[in-house]
């Protein structure tokens, strides 16, 4: 599976900053698990990318018990910045999950 994150975002998880995923709890998310790889791609060069490997999957209900369980720094956003990303009309009808990852390699080192 592969994503497009902002530089700023990108930077985060090479920094080992940022080690956590959020995502809806959607359809597209179903098969998704534990010890899969996910490609984590700069927005502004799709060139770039790094592989990280996921450590563990928590199903939160709001994006305050995302904050209770990671930090801030962990997730590379604000609680305001992933509330606009994530509206809590949206969350209500899917849930989220907060995804540990570990960087495992970018392609361009």
């Amino acid at each position: 599976m592969g994503i497009r994150l902002s530089d700023e975002l990108f930077e985060k998880i090479l920094a080992g900053s940022k080690t956590v995923e959020v995502f809806l709890n959607d359809e597209q998310m179903k098969h998704f698990g534990v010890g899969d790889t996910l490609a984590i791609h700069r927005k502004s060069k799709d060139d770039d990318y790094v592989l990280t490997s996921v450590w563990s999957i928590k199903k939160c209900r709001t994006v305050d018990e995302i904050y209770q369980k990671f930090s801030a720094t962990a997730i590379g956003l604000t609680p305001t910045e992933l509330s606009r990303l994530y509206p809590p009309a949206v969350v209500k009808q899917h849930g989220l999950l907060a995804i540990k990852i570990k960087r495992l390699k970018p392609n361009f080192d």
